[in-house]
C-alpha cells in the first residue's frame, strides 16, 4: 500500500470515526445493559478503543498484541463487569459498518480489497481473544462457584454434625430418667391388666423417640456410643429377617416378591445399623410401589462383586422427581408429604461408617438402589478405634 493511500485511509478514518462509532452504538440500543447513562458511557468508550486499535492496525507495521485487547475489555467491562457475549455477538455488525465506510474512501478498488481483508484478519483476531477471554472468565466464576459451594457443603456438614450430636444428647439424657422413674412407679402398682397395658404404650413410645434420637446421631460424621462393637454379620440372614418382617405387608398390598440370597456372604460392622439400612430401603420401596395401581413388583438381589458384597433393591414404581435426584442423600430431602427426610440421609451416613457406599439409578421403569459393602475387613482395628 503506497504511503499516500495510507495517508487518506488513516484521514478518512480519523474524520469518521465519530460518526462509525455512533453507528456501532446502535448496535447496543435493545440490549438491557445498554440502557443506562453510565453503562453507554463504558460502552462507548470502549468502541473508541476498538476503532482506534484498528487505525493503529493500519498504520502501524508492528502486530497488535495482547495489551491492546485486555484495555478494550477492561474499558467495555467498567465497574459493571459487563458480559463479554454481548460485545461478541456483535462484532459482525460492527465489522459490516467499518466496512461500508471505505467504499467511501477515494482510493482505487485494488487498495478498498486490500483494506477490507486487512480490516477481516483484524476482526477475526480480535475475535478470538475476546472469545478465550471469554471462556476464560467463564471458567473462573464456575471454579470460584464450586469452591464456595464446596465450602457450604463442609459448612452445613459440619454445623449439622453438632446439632445432631447436641440435640440427640439433650433428647436422650432426660428420657433414660423418665424410662428409670417409670420402671420404679411400674413396681409399686399393682399388676392390673389395664395399667399394664398402659406402661407397655408408655415404653412403646419412648422406644420410638429414642429410635429417632439413634437417627440424629447416626447424621453425625463422628464416632458414637454404636460404633464401637464391630462384628462379623451374615448379610444373608438380616436380609431374610428383614423380607420376612415385611411379609404380611407384601400379601395386604399384592406385591410380588422376588429375593435372590443364592450366595452366603459375610462383612463386619454393627448388625442394627446394617439392619436399619435395609429397613429405609424397603420401606422406601414399598412406598414407591403403593403409587402403583397393579402389577407391583420387588426385586431384592445379593451377591459377590470381586472384594465387595452388593445388595440390590429394585421397584417398578413411579421414578424419583427429577427435582430431588441430585439431593436424594442430604437430610430432610424426600418424597414423602409427611416425611422427615431423614431415611437416605441416614442411610448414606452408616454406609460410610461401615466403608460402603450407596446410590442409585431412576427411570420410567424401575428404580434401583444399590447398595456396597467392603468383604473383607480387620475387626480387631475397628474395634480398637
Amino acid at each position: 500500500m503506497y504511503t499516500s493511500d495510507k495517508k487518506k485511509i488513516v484521514e478518512f478514518f480519523e474524520k469518521s470515526k465519530r460518526e462509525t462509532v455512533s453507528d456501532m452504538m446502535e448496535l447496543f440500543r435493545d440490549t438491557p445493559k445498554g440502557k443506562r447513562k453510565c453503562e453507554q458511557e463504558v460502552l462507548r468508550n470502549a468502541l473508541d478503543s476498538l476503532f482506534d486499535l484498528y487505525l493503529l492496525n493500519i498504520s502501524s507495521k508492528d502486530h497488535i498484541n495482547n495489551i491492546y485487547f485486555e484495555k478494550i475489555i477492561e474499558e467495555y467491562n467498567g465497574t459493571d463487569d459487563i458480559n463479554l457475549d454481548e460485545f461478541i455477538n456483535n462484532f459482525e455488525e460492527m465489522r459490516l459498518i467499518i466496512e461500508k465506510k471505505v467504499y467511501l474512501i477515494p482510493i482505487s478498488e485494488f487498495e478498498k480489497t486490500k483494506i477490507i481483508a486487512q480490516l477481516n484478519k483484524f476482526f477475526l483476531e480480535i475475535q478470538y481473544y475476546f472469545y478465550v477471554e471469554s471462556i476464560n472468565r467463564k471458567n473462573n466464576r464456575i471454579s470460584e462457584k464450586e469452591i464456595q459451594l464446596s465450602h457450604l457443603k463442609k459448612d452445613r456438614s459440619e454445623i449439622l454434625t453438632k446439632l445432631s450430636m447436641s440435640f440427640a444428647h439433650e433428647i436422650r439424657n432426660p428420657l433414660t430418667s423418665i424410662k428409670g422413674f417409670i420402671q420404679i412407679l411400674e413396681k409399686r402398682f399393682a399388676k392390673i391388666e389395664e395399667e399394664k397395658r398402659y406402661f407397655e404404650l408408655i415404653y412403646k413410645d419412648m422406644e420410638a423417640l429414642e429410635q429417632q434420637v439413634d437417627q440424629l446421631l447416626f447424621l453425625s460424621n463422628e464416632k458414637n456410643h454404636q460404633d464401637i462393637n464391630f462384628s462379623s454379620i451374615y448379610l444373608n440372614a438380616i436380609l431374610f429377617d428383614v423380607v420376612d418382617a415385611f411379609q404380611p405387608f407384601f400379601s395386604q398390598n399384592n406385591i410380588s416378591v422376588n429375593l435372590d440370597l443364592s450366595e452366603k456372604i459375610s462383612t463386619t460392622g454393627m448388625e442394627e445399623q446394617v439392619k436399619l439400612v435395609l429397613i429405609k430401603l424397603m420401606q422406601n420401596a414399598l412406598d414407591a410401589l403403593l403409587l402403583r395401581i397393579k402389577d407391583r413388583k420387588l426385586y431384592i438381589r445379593l451377591k459377590r462383586d470381586d472384594s465387595e458384597a452388593v445388595i440390590t433393591f429394585s421397584n417398578n414404581g413411579p421414578p424419583i422427581p427429577r427435582l430431588i435426584r441430585h439431593s436424594m442423600f442430604e437430610p430432610f430431602v424426600g418424597t414423602k408429604e409427611l416425611g422427615k427426610g431423614l431415611g437416605l440421609a441416614v442411610s448414606k451416613q452408616l454406609m460410610r461408617k461401615h466403608e460402603g457406599d450407596i446410590n442409585y439409578i431412576s427411570n420410567e421403569e424401575w428404580t434401583i438402589f444399590k447398595l456396597r459393602f467392603p468383604i473383607k475387613k480387620n475387626i480387631s482395628m475397628n474395634q480398637s478405634e
